[in-house]
């Protein structure tokens, strides 16, 4: 059983503070992250790991982007200057552990997902964006690793197909996303969640790109096992998904208050609580007399 398994066993949500590229390609940063996200009580960190060459033709490295998120002068020098190596990623790893936080990654393509098992990592995500690539799925699903399973940008016929590719793997989380940024309330959809687990049997979660935290309370109150988010440092800062981020004083409050719907939805049995015997003893006297 993973830590992810252990801990959900115990009924304690997972929280992953994605890091996705918002360390700005800057381990300094990254570690910045890492603190913040360990200060909050989170359970996990997770970035992001592409192989450019993998990714890209010479004409999408050599297109121009010229906007004003921009990391380069072409769409490769940019995506280049976000990136950061598989030995980053292991340093990142180290550090995090350290600071008693699990820490992985979405790999966008097979060469990276090659990198993430054989470096020892000890569980693996599949972004949205990659949920309808199959020889990634099947790639993951041979490693036998925990799989976190973002469903953004699909229907259930889609979702079927990833789910199915993974009937092998003993630890699959499937968790309801909308792939906007930032995502309309009205298109988060959270009553997919018992959908998921009725269809696929297997325990659910939610990863949100919206604004505030309201929104993954609820998906807790609803079943949701693991909560994931976006955070940054600054909100401002140039990258497209500052934005739909949590800055660190809204991480903070989303641990608080996913712990405290946690410990609010108790087991199910309607019993008088020890806070309220004396309570009773008196209030009942006052009844009993009238």
């Amino acid at each position: 059983m993973s830590r992810i398994a252990e801990k959900i066993a115990r009924n304690h949500t997972y929280i992953i503070a994605e890091i996705g590229q918002n360390h700005q390609g800057d381990p300094a940063i990254a570690r910045q992250l890492i603190d913040t996200a360990a200060a909050a009580g989170v359970d996990a960190v997770k970035s992001q790991k592409r192989h450019i060459p993998s990714l890209l033709t010479e004409e999408e490295y050599n297109r121009p982007y010229d906007n004003p998120h921009s990391f380069g002068r072409t769409y490769g020098e940019h995506r280049e200057r976000l990136e950061l190596g598989i030995g980053q990623h292991l340093e990142l790893k180290a550090y995090a552990e350290s600071k008693g936080l699990d820490y992985f990654c979405s790999p966008w393509d097979l060469h990276s997902l090659g990198e993430m098992v054989d470096g020892g990592f000890r569980a693996l995500k599949i972004a949205s964006a990659l949920i309808s690539h199959l020889p990634l799925l099947d790639q993951a699903a041979a490693s036998k690793l925990p799989v976190v399973l973002s469903t953004g940008m699909s229907n259930l016929d889609v979702v079927d197909a990833a789910v199915a590719a993974f009937a092998g793997v003993p630890e699959l989380y499937v968790l309801q996303c909308t792939s906007s940024y930032p995502s309309q309330f009205e298109d988060i959809n959270l009553r997919v969640l018992p959908v998921f687990r009725e269809r696929y049997g297997r325990p659910v979660g939610f990863s949100g790109h919206h604004r505030g935290i309201s929104v993954d309370v609820a998906a807790v109150a609803m079943g949701a096992c693991m909560i994931e988010r976006h955070f940054t440092l600054d909100r401002t800062w140039k990258g497209t998904d500052h934005a739909a981020s949590l800055e660190p004083p809204g991480l903070f409050k989303l641990v608080r208050d996913v712990r405290s719907v946690e410990a609010a939805m108790g087991d199910g049995r309607k019993v008088m609580v020890a806070a309220e015997e004396p309570v009773a003893k008196k209030l009942r006297k006052v009844v009993a007399r009238a």
